[in-house]
């Protein structure tokens, strides 16, 4: 996520994961992000390494992060 995400998000923000090989890791990252509360879609960018992540409800950005090492990874802050 950009470092000016507010800690506590509503809409949209990008998340770089760190460390993926292949697109079927980068795929269990957005299964293990969609079950967070709050996350109404969360969006591939293979070639970037990347999940958008669509918020209807407040979510803490530290959720998604754990979220994300839970499959393994970390999230790289985007800049």
């Amino acid at each position: 996520m950009l470092p000016s995400t507010p800690r506590t998000f509503v809409g949209a923000a990008t998340v770089r994961v760190a460390d993926v090989a292949c697109g079927h890791c980068l795929d269990a990252v957005q299964v293990s992000v969609r079950q967070v509360p709050g996350i109404r879609s969360v969006t591939v960018d293979h070639g970037a390494h990347t999940l958008t992540v669509l918020a209807d409800h407040p979510v803490d950005r530290t959720d998604v992060d754990a979220a994300v090492a839970r499959t393994g990874h970390a999230v790289d802050r985007l800049r």
